[in-house]
């Protein structure tokens, strides 16, 4: 599966659960802090609380453009399952 298509899904089924806030990253290798998101079939709008240095409040980044997200809040590993993770092997 190309890798547009896994953050395409993965932003497209964001459970209400989870908070929508974190920092994506980039083929650029910018790091993006977001606080919010809107999704279209070919990009993905991040929102800011605070603007950035150049004092933008959104980025519009294309799903091939994604290269990884860091999720800021704390999340119970139970609730990543609604994203589709699921554990594997034993829990020691």
């Amino acid at each position: 599966m190309e890798k547009s298509i896994c953050w395409q899904q993965l932003f497209q089924r964001w459970p209400d659960s989870i908070p929508k806030l974190g920092i994506a990253v980039t083929s650029l290798n910018e790091s993006i802090t977001f606080s919010s998101f809107q999704v279209s079939d070919y990009a993905v709008l991040f929102e800011r609380d605070r603007p950035d240095t150049m004092g933008a409040r959104s980025a519009i980044v294309p799903w091939e453009e994604i290269v990884t997200v860091k999720l800021t809040a704390p999340i119970e590993s139970a609730q990543f399952q609604h994203m589709g993770f699921k554990s594997v092997g034993k829990v020691a």
